[in-house]
């Protein structure tokens, strides 16, 4: 094949790669993204350099060369979502290039090469990996682990150390590369073990490190030595390499049927990437496939060049629909929470701009696939260098806002994918709460059952207290009266009171959304207590609550 045919296939398969994986560029940042957005931006970048050139394992600069990566990118990117989605789609295309170079170093054909780079570079089991900028550890882990391959293959050492150790800096995977090395050296190098030497201390200098001084204890991140731990990992990934369960255990079978030293290799090459991920039972991702997965490229091409090409078009034209379904069940997920995540943080930043950072910032619900440390890193973001406590609301329902400073309520409600916030004075209530919105529930006291899309069920009796602003005329109530309810026990009838005045009961007789409103006479500005009183109780078939009837808000008006 000459060079120009080369770079021919190679730009066909880049655009093919793009067309397919568009929707990416449609995406927003998760809580990993937006929380290494939150911190890389503050101070010069020169402070990664000490993390990359340090030998020693130190938590408060980890991964330097990813964090690198952010660093710039947040500076010249900001938040917009489809720079970053292109930055790593580029390399990964370097990677794909890269193994090519890797193959044909190894021996392999153009035709078996080109097939390895085809299946490497549009498996789906690397969905997240392309589509999530988070994953750019991994992605340059591999383009340096690569690189280190190809440099020690043509006898550039101290370069390929480098690389080497810019890999561990990217991810610790890269840990395992020497004992690739070696690998490459039984079986195409000169078994010069002396070279081989420099990369083995560092190696394991770091793996020991990694061992004793890991900070997580008992946790996800935790190393497990167990025959459960084994086996619910190698589970996992033999379902990601042909995307069907269990069917990757056979894959390795083809060393022990070919004589081919590239296919030996790659499956070599593999299994030693994997082998971190094998003691981490409580991290299963498949993003983290990528760096293992160019070893399964290399052993593919070597089995590529040992069948007909016939067999080839056959395994591919089973594989490809496989391949296509894990696409689109991934994207239709991924779109659906990153949509969220983008309105999320988008009225977040409306806020932000307009107003100053609270004392303390309290949180009910998420946009899908966010975690605290989402949260956090969004607020410190927009807020650079502020200091102020983040918290969940949950479990703190009965507080309310005190000490110095105001308390902000984030309140993400998952029926209308909206964020409504509230600023809230210590020691003051609401006058009005809307259930859908940045309601706080230390004011919601008796008979209140959790948060449904837009309402909340009140029990027969239920309390909740108010602050009554000066002027106030109206008291208003906005519920949702359901067909069951109505089927179940006929017209309901909802009786207010405020203090110690009842107001005058008020009949629902149809289905549906409807406000009431009730004329006060004039009163002083100050605290309120409401009682709700329903009848007759409902007792749906299928709930063992007693219900009276499901409120959308209500306050002074």
């Amino acid at each position: 094949m000459s060079k120009r045919s080369g770079v021919a296939l190679f730009l066909l398969l880049a655009a093919l790669f793009l067309v397919v994986n568009r929707g990416a560029y449609k995406g927003y940042f998760q809580d990993d993204e937006i929380n290494n957005l939150s911190w890389t931006p503050n101070g010069p970048a020169i402070a990664y350099l000490k993390g990359v050139l340090s030998p020693w394992f130190e938590p408060d600069n980890f991964r330097p060369v990813g964090h690198f990566y952010f660093h710039v990118a947040g500076l010249w990117f900001g938040l917009h979502f489809p720079k970053y989605v292109l930055a790593i789609h580029l390399f990964h295309l370097l990677n794909v290039w890269l193994v090519w170079l890797l193959m044909r170093r190894l021996g392999a054909p153009p035709l078996a090469s080109a097939a390895g780079c085809f299946f490497f570079a549009l498996h789906m089991a690397l969905f997240d990996a392309v589509w999530k900028p988070m994953y750019v550890f991994d992605v340059l882990c591999a383009t340096f682990c690569l690189l280190s391959l190809l440099l020690y293959a043509r006898g550039r050492w101290v370069l390929s150390f480098v690389s080497f150790w810019l890999a561990y800096k990217s991810k610790e995977v890269a840990v395992m590369l020497p004992l690739v090395l070696a690998c490459y050296e039984i079986w195409f190098g000169k078994r010069r073990w002396k070279t081989l030497a420099p990369f083995f201390v560092v190696s394991l200098s770091f793996g020991l490190q990694g061992l004793l001084l890991n900070p997580n204890r008992n946790n996800e991140y935790s190393f497990r030595f167990t025959p459960a731990a084994l086996a619910t990992t190698t589970v996992f990934y033999a379902g990601r390499v042909f995307l069907v369960p269990f069917l990757g255990f056979l894959a390795p079978l083809g060393a022990l049927l070919t004589r081919n030293r590239r296919v030996w290799f790659g499956f070599a090459m593999m299994g030693l990437f994997f082998v971190p991920m094998f003691l981490l039972p409580g991290r299963l991702f498949s993003a983290y496939c990528y760096v293992p997965f160019t070893g399964l490229a290399v052993a593919f091409a070597g089995l590529a060049e040992s069948v007909r090409t016939v067999w080839l078009a056959v395994f591919f034209l089973a594989w490809l629909p496989l391949d296509y379904h894990a696409l689109r069940t991934a994207r239709r997920e991924t779109l659906a929470n990153d949509d969220e995540a983008r309105e999320w943080v988008a009225t977040l930043a409306r806020y932000a701009r307009a107003t100053p950072p609270a004392a303390t910032f309290l949180y009910a619900g998420t946009p899908g696939g966010y975690h605290h440390w989402g949260v956090e890193g969004a607020l410190q973001y927009f807020y650079k260098g502020g200091k102020f406590d983040v918290l969940p609301l949950a479990g703190r329902a009965a507080l309310t806002p005190a000490g110095a400073g105001r308390t902000t309520l984030l309140s993400w409600n998952r029926s209308t994918h909206r964020l409504d916030i509230a600023d809230l004075a210590p020691g003051v209530d609401l006058s009005y709460i809307d259930i859908a919105g940045a309601a706080p529930p230390w004011q919601l006291e008796q008979g209140w059952y959790p948060l449904e899309g837009a309402f909340r069920w009140i029990a027969p009796t239920a309390t909740a207290r108010l602050q009554r602003p000066q002027g106030a005329r109206q008291f208003e109530l906005r519920v949702l009266v359901g067909a069951g309810l109505l089927e179940k026990v006929g017209p309901v009838t909802v009786r207010i009171s405020l203090d110690e005045r009842e107001l005058e009961p008020r009949r629902f007789t149809a289905a549906g959304w409807q406000t009431t409103h009730w004329d006060l006479p004039p009163n002083a500005a100050g605290p309120a207590r409401v009682t709700f009183h329903t009848e007759p109780p409902f007792r749906p078939a299928t709930d063992p609550r007693v219900l009276g009837i499901a409120v959308g808000a209500f306050g002074f008006r």
